[in-house]
Protein backbone atom coordinates (compact mmCIF):
# COMPACT_ATOMS: atom_id res chain seq x y z
CA UNK A 1 0.00 0.00 0.00
CA UNK A 2 1.12 3.51 -0.82
CA UNK A 3 -0.32 6.83 0.39
CA UNK A 4 -0.40 9.58 -2.24
CA UNK A 5 -0.85 13.13 -0.95
CA UNK A 6 -1.28 15.62 -3.83
CA UNK A 7 -1.34 19.28 -2.87
CA UNK A 8 -1.21 21.98 -5.58
CA UNK A 9 0.74 24.55 -3.57
CA UNK A 10 4.20 25.27 -2.25
CA UNK A 11 4.27 23.36 1.03
CA UNK A 12 7.32 25.34 2.11
CA UNK A 13 5.65 28.75 1.76
CA UNK A 14 5.64 29.28 5.52
CA UNK A 15 1.96 28.90 6.45
CA UNK A 16 1.47 27.11 9.77
CA UNK A 17 -1.04 24.63 8.34
CA UNK A 18 1.55 23.58 5.74
CA UNK A 19 3.90 22.66 8.57
CA UNK A 20 1.12 20.54 10.06
CA UNK A 21 0.63 18.72 6.76
CA UNK A 22 4.30 17.84 6.39
CA UNK A 23 4.64 16.80 10.04
CA UNK A 24 1.73 14.40 9.72
CA UNK A 25 2.96 12.90 6.46
CA UNK A 26 6.44 12.56 7.94
CA UNK A 27 4.97 10.63 10.88
CA UNK A 28 2.83 8.43 8.61
CA UNK A 29 6.02 7.54 6.71
CA UNK A 30 7.19 5.65 9.79
CA UNK A 31 4.47 3.07 9.04
CA UNK A 32 3.87 3.17 5.28
CA UNK A 33 5.30 4.55 2.04
CA UNK A 34 4.08 8.10 1.46
CA UNK A 35 4.45 10.23 -1.65
CA UNK A 36 3.91 13.99 -1.39
CA UNK A 37 3.11 15.49 -4.80
CA UNK A 38 3.52 19.27 -4.69
CA UNK A 39 5.28 22.26 -6.25
CA UNK A 40 8.43 21.82 -4.12
CA UNK A 41 11.48 19.62 -4.42
CA UNK A 42 12.53 17.17 -1.71
CA UNK A 43 15.35 19.53 -0.79
CA UNK A 44 12.85 22.39 -0.32
CA UNK A 45 10.72 20.30 2.04
CA UNK A 46 13.75 18.90 3.87
CA UNK A 47 15.14 22.38 4.57
CA UNK A 48 11.72 23.70 5.55
CA UNK A 49 11.15 20.94 8.10
CA UNK A 50 14.66 21.11 9.52
CA UNK A 51 14.80 24.89 9.85
CA UNK A 52 11.39 25.12 11.54
CA UNK A 53 11.43 22.04 13.76
CA UNK A 54 14.96 20.71 13.69
CA UNK A 55 13.79 17.29 12.47
CA UNK A 56 14.72 15.31 9.37
CA UNK A 57 12.53 14.24 6.48
CA UNK A 58 11.80 10.53 6.79
CA UNK A 59 13.41 8.35 4.12
CA UNK A 60 10.03 6.70 3.52
CA UNK A 61 8.46 10.04 2.53
CA UNK A 62 9.06 10.62 -1.16
CA UNK A 63 8.63 14.18 -2.44
CA UNK A 64 7.71 14.52 -6.12
CA UNK A 65 7.77 17.93 -7.72
CA UNK A 66 4.79 18.24 -10.06
CA UNK A 67 4.53 21.05 -12.59
CA UNK A 68 1.55 23.41 -12.60
CA UNK A 69 2.46 24.82 -16.02
CA UNK A 70 1.34 24.12 -19.54
CA UNK A 71 3.97 24.34 -22.29
CA UNK A 72 6.31 25.60 -19.57
CA UNK A 73 4.59 28.99 -19.46
CA UNK A 74 1.13 29.35 -17.99
CA UNK A 75 0.60 28.29 -14.36
CA UNK A 76 -2.72 26.84 -13.32
CA UNK A 77 -4.02 24.56 -10.57
CA UNK A 78 -5.83 22.41 -13.14
CA UNK A 79 -2.55 21.72 -14.95
CA UNK A 80 -1.09 20.48 -11.67
CA UNK A 81 -4.05 18.17 -11.05
CA UNK A 82 -3.89 16.74 -14.57
CA UNK A 83 -0.15 16.12 -14.19
CA UNK A 84 -0.84 14.29 -10.91
CA UNK A 85 -3.29 11.99 -12.70
CA UNK A 86 -0.69 11.27 -15.39
CA UNK A 87 1.88 10.53 -12.70
CA UNK A 88 -0.46 8.03 -11.02
CA UNK A 89 -0.72 5.98 -14.24
CA UNK A 90 2.42 4.11 -13.19
CA UNK A 91 0.63 2.68 -10.13
CA UNK A 92 -2.34 1.04 -11.86
CA UNK A 93 -1.53 -2.35 -10.33
CA UNK A 94 -0.82 -1.09 -6.81
CA UNK A 95 -3.08 -0.45 -3.87
CA UNK A 96 -3.26 3.31 -3.31
CA UNK A 97 -4.73 5.72 -0.80
CA UNK A 98 -5.28 9.14 -2.36
CA UNK A 99 -5.43 11.54 0.56
CA UNK A 100 -5.71 15.33 0.47
CA UNK A 101 -7.56 18.37 1.80
CA UNK A 102 -7.79 20.06 -1.61
CA UNK A 103 -11.34 19.85 -3.00
CA UNK A 104 -10.57 20.18 -6.72
CA UNK A 105 -7.78 17.64 -6.51
CA UNK A 106 -10.08 15.16 -4.79
CA UNK A 107 -12.98 15.71 -7.20
CA UNK A 108 -10.90 15.12 -10.33
CA UNK A 109 -9.11 12.18 -8.72
CA UNK A 110 -12.44 10.51 -7.92
CA UNK A 111 -13.90 11.24 -11.35
CA UNK A 112 -10.87 9.91 -13.21
CA UNK A 113 -9.74 7.03 -10.99
CA UNK A 114 -12.77 5.61 -9.21
CA UNK A 115 -14.44 2.55 -10.72
CA UNK A 116 -11.51 1.80 -13.04
CA UNK A 117 -10.87 -1.60 -11.42
CA UNK A 118 -7.94 -0.21 -9.45
CA UNK A 119 -7.63 -0.71 -5.70
CA UNK A 120 -7.83 2.94 -4.61
CA UNK A 121 -9.26 4.45 -1.45
CA UNK A 122 -10.08 8.17 -1.44
CA UNK A 123 -9.61 9.95 1.89
CA UNK A 124 -10.50 13.63 2.30
CA UNK A 125 -9.65 15.77 5.32
CA UNK A 126 -12.14 18.54 6.17
CA UNK A 127 -11.34 21.50 8.40
CA UNK A 128 -14.38 23.67 7.71
CA UNK A 129 -17.35 24.17 5.38
CA UNK A 130 -16.01 26.75 2.95
CA UNK A 131 -19.35 27.45 1.26
CA UNK A 132 -20.67 28.78 4.57
CA UNK A 133 -17.72 31.17 4.76
CA UNK A 134 -18.54 32.57 1.33
CA UNK A 135 -22.20 33.01 2.34
CA UNK A 136 -21.21 34.99 5.43
CA UNK A 137 -19.00 37.19 3.23
CA UNK A 138 -21.87 37.80 0.78
CA UNK A 139 -20.14 35.96 -2.08
CA UNK A 140 -23.17 33.88 -3.02
CA UNK A 141 -22.01 32.76 -6.46
CA UNK A 142 -18.79 31.38 -4.98
CA UNK A 143 -20.81 29.82 -2.16
CA UNK A 144 -23.07 27.99 -4.64
CA UNK A 145 -20.10 26.67 -6.63
CA UNK A 146 -18.25 25.66 -3.49
CA UNK A 147 -21.26 23.86 -2.03
CA UNK A 148 -21.61 21.77 -5.19
CA UNK A 149 -17.92 20.89 -4.97
CA UNK A 150 -18.17 20.06 -1.26
CA UNK A 151 -21.27 17.97 -1.83
CA UNK A 152 -19.50 15.88 -4.47
CA UNK A 153 -16.34 15.35 -2.42
CA UNK A 154 -18.09 14.72 0.91
CA UNK A 155 -20.46 12.23 -0.74
CA UNK A 156 -17.95 10.35 -2.92
CA UNK A 157 -14.81 10.10 -0.81
CA UNK A 158 -14.52 6.68 0.84
CA UNK A 159 -13.49 8.17 4.16
CA UNK A 160 -13.90 11.66 5.56
CA UNK A 161 -11.60 12.97 8.27
CA UNK A 162 -13.10 15.75 10.41
CA UNK A 163 -10.96 17.64 12.91
CA UNK A 164 -13.85 17.99 15.39
CA UNK A 165 -17.03 16.04 16.13
CA UNK A 166 -19.03 19.26 15.74
CA UNK A 167 -17.71 19.65 12.18
CA UNK A 168 -18.71 16.07 11.40
CA UNK A 169 -22.23 16.70 12.69
CA UNK A 170 -22.54 19.93 10.71
CA UNK A 171 -21.42 18.24 7.47
CA UNK A 172 -24.00 15.48 7.95
CA UNK A 173 -26.67 18.13 8.54
CA UNK A 174 -25.77 20.36 5.57
CA UNK A 175 -24.97 17.50 3.18
CA UNK A 176 -27.48 14.70 3.83
CA UNK A 177 -26.07 12.58 0.97
CA UNK A 178 -22.77 12.36 2.84
CA UNK A 179 -23.11 8.86 4.25
CA UNK A 180 -19.49 7.73 4.02
CA UNK A 181 -17.25 6.85 6.95
CA UNK A 182 -16.51 9.80 9.24
CA UNK A 183 -13.40 9.76 11.42
CA UNK A 184 -12.70 12.38 14.08
CA UNK A 185 -8.98 13.17 14.04
CA UNK A 186 -8.05 16.43 15.76
CA UNK A 187 -4.83 18.08 14.64
CA UNK A 188 -1.70 16.72 16.27
CA UNK A 189 1.33 18.24 17.90
CA UNK A 190 5.05 17.52 18.01
CA UNK A 191 5.81 15.06 20.85
CA UNK A 192 8.91 17.12 21.72
CA UNK A 193 6.56 19.44 23.63
CA UNK A 194 6.09 16.61 26.13
CA UNK A 195 9.77 16.91 27.05
CA UNK A 196 9.71 20.62 27.87
CA UNK A 197 10.64 21.26 31.49
CA UNK A 198 9.61 24.52 33.11
CA UNK A 199 12.45 26.81 34.14
CA UNK A 200 12.76 27.56 37.83
CA UNK A 201 12.94 31.26 36.97
CA UNK A 202 9.66 32.05 35.21
CA UNK A 203 9.87 35.08 32.93
CA UNK A 204 6.28 35.19 31.63
CA UNK A 205 3.02 34.64 33.47
CA UNK A 206 1.09 34.38 30.19
CA UNK A 207 2.03 33.21 26.71
CA UNK A 208 0.27 33.19 23.36
CA UNK A 209 1.93 31.95 20.17
CA UNK A 210 0.35 31.67 16.75
CA UNK A 211 -1.65 33.59 14.20
CA UNK A 212 -2.58 37.22 14.96
CA UNK A 213 -5.81 37.14 12.93
CA UNK A 214 -8.77 39.10 14.28
CA UNK A 215 -10.72 35.97 15.22
CA UNK A 216 -7.92 34.96 17.61
CA UNK A 217 -9.18 37.67 20.00
CA UNK A 218 -5.80 39.03 21.07
CA UNK A 219 -7.37 42.43 21.73
CA UNK A 220 -9.46 40.65 24.37
CA UNK A 221 -6.30 39.21 25.94
CA UNK A 222 -4.56 42.62 26.02
CA UNK A 223 -7.62 44.15 27.69
CA UNK A 224 -7.72 41.26 30.19
CA UNK A 225 -4.14 42.02 31.19
CA UNK A 226 -5.16 45.65 31.70
CA UNK A 227 -8.00 44.53 34.00
CA UNK A 228 -5.60 42.34 35.96
CA UNK A 229 -3.26 45.29 36.46
CA UNK A 230 -5.72 48.10 37.15
CA UNK A 231 -8.65 46.25 38.76
CA UNK A 232 -6.83 43.49 40.64
CA UNK A 233 -3.51 45.32 41.20
CA UNK A 234 -1.51 42.39 39.82
CA UNK A 235 1.53 43.27 37.72
CA UNK A 236 1.91 40.28 35.38
CA UNK A 237 4.10 39.79 32.32
CA UNK A 238 2.81 38.37 29.01
CA UNK A 239 4.47 37.45 25.72
CA UNK A 240 2.54 37.28 22.43
CA UNK A 241 4.44 35.56 19.61
CA UNK A 242 3.72 35.51 15.88
CA UNK A 243 3.10 39.15 14.91
CA UNK A 244 3.98 40.87 11.66
CA UNK A 245 4.94 44.55 11.44
CA UNK A 246 1.33 45.70 11.25
CA UNK A 247 -0.11 43.57 14.07
CA UNK A 248 2.90 44.24 16.31
CA UNK A 249 2.22 47.97 16.00
CA UNK A 250 -1.53 47.44 16.43
CA UNK A 251 -1.28 45.59 19.74
CA UNK A 252 1.55 47.72 21.08
CA UNK A 253 -0.66 50.76 20.48
CA UNK A 254 -3.54 49.06 22.32
CA UNK A 255 -1.23 48.15 25.21
CA UNK A 256 0.00 51.76 25.47
CA UNK A 257 -3.56 53.07 25.45
CA UNK A 258 -4.55 50.69 28.26
CA UNK A 259 -1.44 51.38 30.30
CA UNK A 260 0.09 47.90 30.02
CA UNK A 261 2.84 48.47 27.45
CA UNK A 262 5.49 47.36 29.96
CA UNK A 263 3.48 44.24 30.80
CA UNK A 264 3.29 42.83 27.29
CA UNK A 265 6.13 41.76 25.02
CA UNK A 266 5.06 41.32 21.40
CA UNK A 267 7.39 39.18 19.32
CA UNK A 268 7.41 38.66 15.57
CA UNK A 269 7.10 35.18 14.14
CA UNK A 270 9.93 32.84 15.18
CA UNK A 271 10.93 29.36 14.07
CA UNK A 272 8.63 26.78 15.58
CA UNK A 273 11.41 25.08 17.53
CA UNK A 274 12.23 28.36 19.31
CA UNK A 275 8.76 28.37 20.85
CA UNK A 276 10.01 25.70 23.27
CA UNK A 277 12.23 28.22 25.07
CA UNK A 278 9.38 30.70 25.50
CA UNK A 279 7.03 28.00 26.81
CA UNK A 280 9.65 26.78 29.28
CA UNK A 281 9.70 30.28 30.77
CA UNK A 282 5.89 30.61 31.01
CA UNK A 283 3.11 29.55 33.36
CA UNK A 284 -0.23 29.99 31.54
CA UNK A 285 -1.01 29.52 27.85
CA UNK A 286 -3.99 31.51 26.56
CA UNK A 287 -6.28 30.96 23.56
CA UNK A 288 -8.83 33.77 23.40
CA UNK A 289 -10.62 32.80 20.17
CA UNK A 290 -13.71 34.82 19.30
CA UNK A 291 -17.23 33.46 19.26
CA UNK A 292 -17.38 33.33 15.46
CA UNK A 293 -18.95 30.68 13.23
CA UNK A 294 -15.73 28.78 12.52
CA UNK A 295 -14.60 28.87 16.13
CA UNK A 296 -17.96 27.61 17.33
CA UNK A 297 -17.88 24.40 15.34
CA UNK A 298 -14.65 23.79 13.51
CA UNK A 299 -11.52 24.94 15.33
CA UNK A 300 -9.11 22.30 16.62
CA UNK A 301 -6.30 24.52 17.87
CA UNK A 302 -2.86 22.98 17.57
CA UNK A 303 -1.60 25.39 20.24
CA UNK A 304 -4.05 23.99 22.79
CA UNK A 305 -2.45 20.54 22.59
CA UNK A 306 1.06 22.00 22.51
CA UNK A 307 0.34 23.97 25.69
CA UNK A 308 -1.16 20.97 27.45
CA UNK A 309 1.63 18.68 26.28
CA UNK A 310 4.26 21.02 27.65
CA UNK A 311 2.52 21.17 31.03
CA UNK A 312 1.20 24.73 30.88
CA UNK A 313 -2.00 25.74 32.60
CA UNK A 314 -4.37 26.74 29.77
CA UNK A 315 -7.07 29.42 29.69
CA UNK A 316 -9.24 28.96 26.61
CA UNK A 317 -12.48 30.28 25.10
CA UNK A 318 -15.47 28.12 25.90
CA UNK A 319 -16.45 27.01 22.39
CA UNK A 320 -18.37 23.84 21.40
CA UNK A 321 -15.58 22.67 19.10
CA UNK A 322 -13.11 22.77 22.01
CA UNK A 323 -15.48 21.53 24.73
CA UNK A 324 -16.21 18.43 22.64
CA UNK A 325 -12.58 17.32 23.19
CA UNK A 326 -11.43 18.94 26.45
CA UNK A 327 -13.23 18.62 29.78
CA UNK A 328 -13.34 21.12 32.61
CA UNK A 329 -10.70 19.41 34.73
CA UNK A 330 -7.94 20.03 32.18
CA UNK A 331 -8.32 23.72 31.29
CA UNK A 332 -9.74 26.99 32.60
CA UNK A 333 -12.68 27.99 30.42
CA UNK A 334 -13.37 31.70 29.87
CA UNK A 335 -16.32 33.37 28.17
CA UNK A 336 -15.38 34.26 24.58
CA UNK A 337 -14.89 37.99 23.89
CA UNK A 338 -15.08 38.82 27.62
CA UNK A 339 -11.90 40.50 28.90
CA UNK A 340 -13.29 40.32 32.45
CA UNK A 341 -13.79 36.56 32.24
CA UNK A 342 -10.32 36.03 30.80
CA UNK A 343 -8.78 38.20 33.51
CA UNK A 344 -10.49 36.15 36.21
CA UNK A 345 -9.53 32.79 34.70
CA UNK A 346 -5.91 33.83 34.15
CA UNK A 347 -5.69 34.76 37.83
CA UNK A 348 -7.43 31.50 38.80
CA UNK A 349 -4.84 29.58 36.79
CA UNK A 350 -1.88 31.49 38.21
CA UNK A 351 -3.10 30.96 41.79
CA UNK A 352 -4.15 27.30 41.42
CA UNK A 353 -1.94 25.08 43.59
CA UNK A 354 -3.93 21.93 42.75
CA UNK A 355 -2.97 21.85 39.06
CA UNK A 356 -2.00 18.29 38.09
CA UNK A 357 0.69 18.57 35.41
CA UNK A 358 1.00 14.78 35.03
CA UNK A 359 -2.73 14.40 34.33
CA UNK A 360 -2.60 17.09 31.65
CA UNK A 361 0.49 15.66 29.97
CA UNK A 362 -0.97 12.15 29.98
CA UNK A 363 -4.16 13.39 28.33
CA UNK A 364 -2.21 15.25 25.65
CA UNK A 365 -0.32 12.11 24.59
CA UNK A 366 -3.44 11.09 22.70
CA UNK A 367 -3.03 14.11 20.42
CA UNK A 368 0.54 13.73 19.18
CA UNK A 369 1.21 13.20 15.47
CA UNK A 370 2.14 9.60 16.36
CA UNK A 371 -1.28 9.01 17.92
CA UNK A 372 -3.03 10.62 14.94
CA UNK A 373 -1.00 8.48 12.56
CA UNK A 374 -1.98 5.29 14.40
CA UNK A 375 -5.68 6.22 14.27
CA UNK A 376 -5.37 7.02 10.57
CA UNK A 377 -3.69 3.71 9.77
CA UNK A 378 -6.34 1.81 11.73
CA UNK A 379 -9.08 2.78 9.29
CA UNK A 380 -7.21 2.73 5.97
CA UNK A 381 -5.52 -0.67 6.32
Amino acid sequence: MKIIYPYPMHISNGYTYMLSIIQFLNTLAESVTVELLCLDSREDIKNYLNSNLGIDLHSNLKVVKISNKRFGIKSNKIFFIRNVLKYLDQYKKERLVVYTRDFKQMRLSIKNLKNNNQDIKFVFEAHQILSQNYCREGEYKKAKEMKELEDFVFSNADDLICITSTLSSEIKKVFPTCTNNHHILPVGFNKDFLNIEQNTNIKYDVIYSGNFSQWKGLDVLVEAISIIKHQYNRDIKAVLIGANDQTKQQYEDQAKELGVFDNIEIVKRVEHKKIYNYIAQSTVGVLSNRYDADGLLFTSPLKLYEYLGSGLKVVVSRLPSIESNINESLVYYATPESPQSFAEEILNALDDDTFDINKVKEFSRGYTWESRSKNFMDFIV
